[in-house]
């Protein structure tokens, strides 16, 4: 009699596990299956759709506001952006910038001294390092030959091979399409943007990218426009 309960009980133990590890591999299977078809998803995207994409946080009417570091020359400093659409306030130690939409002021507080200027679309990208992910026409876009886990890594190429931007090198995570570092290559040398935070739909008052004056009193105003 004990013999009988103990088989019964083996098979119903046994018959369990079978149910349980069908359905492990039934789980398994169809998360390996959705991996797959996410990847496959992903590798779908061209490289100008994934620069599109990291862009899209920095386009028209969007909010941002982000840290970064930026090293060139062997030196680092490190500091924030806040853009709106067009507008954009950058803070450094060496310099803070606004720009309104129309016109840009630079105060170098070494000098203790403010540029005002009517911009190129070059200075805008020498004063914002998020406009150099904006998609544009006049550039090539090809994945980077780096690659690194979770990221995409894209090259971006001016078909104008006199200017002074040569490359764009614009690693994007993945998942987010956050822009996590932006090296730009220039007849002068490289510049590496590294972003530490991100956030973008964020509220910023238009108050913010205009000259604050009355924070600089002493300054000497050079007006170049």
């Amino acid at each position: 009699m004990t013999n009988i309960f103990s088989l019964n009980v083996f098979r119903r133990v046994k018959g369990s596990l079978r149910h349980l590890s069908l359905y492990a591999v039934t789980l398994t299977v169809g998360f390996i299956s959705l991996l797959m078809a996410s990847q496959e998803a992903a590798a779908g995207l061209t490289a100008e759709q994934v620069a599109a994409k990291a862009a899209a946080f920095v386009g028209a009417g969007k909010s941002v506001a982000a840290s970064f570091t930026l090293s060139s020359g062997g030196r680092s400093t490190s500091g924030t952006v806040r853009t709106s659409g067009e507008k954009f306030t950058v803070s450094l130690p060496e310099y803070s910038t606004w720009y309104n939409g129309k016109t840009l002021y630079t105060y170098n507080p070494r000098i203790n001294e403010t540029t005002v200027t009517i911009p190129t679309s070059q200075e805008l990208m020498d004063s914002n390092p998020l406009l150099y992910i904006k998609g544009k026409s006049g550039y090539t876009y090809n994945f980077s030959s780096v690659k690194r886990n979770g990221k995409y890594v894209v090259d971006i190429i001016p078909f104008n091979k006199k200017a002074g931007v040569k490359k764009v090198t614009l690693t994007v995570n993945s998942t987010t399409f956050y822009p996590e570092k932006i090296a730009v290559t220039t007849t002068g040398g490289n510049t590496v943007v590294t972003v530490t935070s991100f956030k973008p739909s964020v509220n910023i008052a238009s108050s913010e990218f205009e000259y604050p004056k009355s924070k600089y009193p002493k300054a000497e105003i050079v007006d170049l426009r």
